[in-house]
């Protein structure tokens, strides 16, 4: 834990986390309890569906457009500039329910901002990491970069449950825009000077600074670095792979298991629990191998947990296989976003993250498509199979990649 303490000395890196922790936390309540209002003015399920699209659609165009913004401005006031539109959309429902003027369009369209707004932060604070911790700190910032959302995702719908079953769900959503007024005042003080850039030797940075030259030179950078493009388009995988297991997961509770929202919640809370165990691993220990043909590994092995499912375990060694699956996961992110730091150059950051998150982003609605197609005839064996298969193959292939073994994906962290 002495790698997180020494983090947690360094005064700007503790307002950026602290801030970024309390705001997901947020983020992770404001869901549920639009959910719950749709659902109070007498929603159908499709009114529920088309609400998570307008919650998570618009990521695909606000991501674009906001690299560019990250690496034209100071990303820090951009972040702030970001939380505070957000938590001021947030706010209008309370606000709106208390003066009896609250409408179910009012609540599409604040989903729809912080949908379209979302990406900003996605990008915008792993561009922030690299100018505040040192070159071997990184992997360590990254998990607790990871460790935020593993939180919130944890613990945010329990609070929102408990906040709405005794005080309804608009207090909800003022606590979540408290959240975001907290993350503007810790990014507002943090320091102004020259920040610190943790340059990548191996990838020269540009002679000319294109910081106004649009999404172009970052696509260009992906396109030839190696080990970033074979990262994004497994993460790709990956996700296609994560859309049709939320969509089994539920089925495989009710149909396999015969239980019902209590055993989907505990096998969903048991790879979040696995997720957060090696995230603090991950961030605590120094990794001398490979971080490329780690990530690789790893993926491996969670396809491995994945195949179990084919042989219909029950619920107790369910339990145990989700766990082990989200200790492995856990790690690609933190090796990864290390990876993405080492290599891109300072000027192309914002665009670079925007880009990468928004294009792995955009895989998992595929996935859930995929698995609907696959339960046609309520088999869960073909959905089991290719969500195995999606994981396998690209941790196989990635052992075999050369940009994945050496230069800064192999140099120890």
């Amino acid at each position: 834990m002495n790698r997180y303490s020494q983090l947690l000395r360094k005064r700007d890196f503790a307002l950026l986390w602290g801030g970024a922790t309390v705001s997901a936390l947020g983020d992770g309540m404001s869901f549920i309890a639009l959910v719950w209002l749709v659902i109070e003015r007498g929603g159908t399920p499709a009114d529920v569906g088309w609400l998570a699209a307008v919650y998570t659609a618009p990521v695909v165009i606000g991501g674009l457009a906001a690299g560019v913004i990250l690496d034209r401005f100071d990303p820090r006031l951009v972040l702030a500039a970001d939380s505070a539109i957000r938590g001021l959309a947030v706010a209008s429902i309370p606000i709106a329910a208390a003066l009896g003027v609250l409408t179910t369009t009012q609540i599409f369209v604040v989903a729809g901002i912080y949908g379209l707004l979302f990406m900003t932060s996605s990008a915008g604070i792993p561009t922030m990491i690299p100018r505040l911790v040192e070159r071997e700190d990184l992997t360590t910032a990254n998990a607790m970069e990871s460790l935020s959302f593993g939180i919130s995702g944890l613990i945010g719908p329990t609070i929102a449950g408990l906040v709405i079953a005794t005080l309804g769900a608009p207090l909800v959503l003022a606590l979540d825009a408290a959240t975001y007024g907290f993350f503007v005042l810790c990014l507002l003080a943090m320091g102004r000077g020259p920040a610190q850039l943790v340059e990548s030797p191996s990838v020269p940075a540009p002679a000319e600074k294109r910081s106004g030259g649009g999404l172009g030179p970052a696509l260009r950078f992906v396109l030839g670095a190696p080990a970033i493009l074979t990262i994004t388009l497994m993460y790709m995988c990956l996700n296609v792979a994560g859309g049709i297991f939320a969509v089994v997961i539920p089925i495989y509770a009710h149909d396999v298991l015969g239980g019902g929202a209590t055993t989907y919640g505990l096998l969903v809370s048991s790879r979040t629990a696995g997720d957060l165990v090696g995230l603090v691993a991950v961030g605590a220990i120094t990794w001398r191998w490979p971080l490329g043909r780690s990530i690789a590994g790893a993926i491996v092995i969670c396809a491995l947990m994945s195949s179990f499912l084919l042989f219909g375990p029950a619920f107790v060694p369910l339990l145990v296989i989700l766990a082990v699956w989200g200790v492995f996961e856990s790690s690609l992110t933190p090796w990864a976003q290390t990876i993405r730091m080492r290599l891109i150059p300072p000027e192309l950051r914002g665009r670079v993250f925007a880009l990468l998150r928004t294009l792995m982003q955009s895989t998992r609605p595929i996935g859930a498509v995929i698995a609907g197609s696959l339960l046609t005839n309520g088999d869960l064996m073909p959905a089991l199979a290719a969500m195995t298969v999606l994981l396998a193959l690209p941790g196989l292939i990635g052992l075999r990649i050369p940009a994945l073994g050496r230069g800064p994906t192999a140099e120890p962290a």
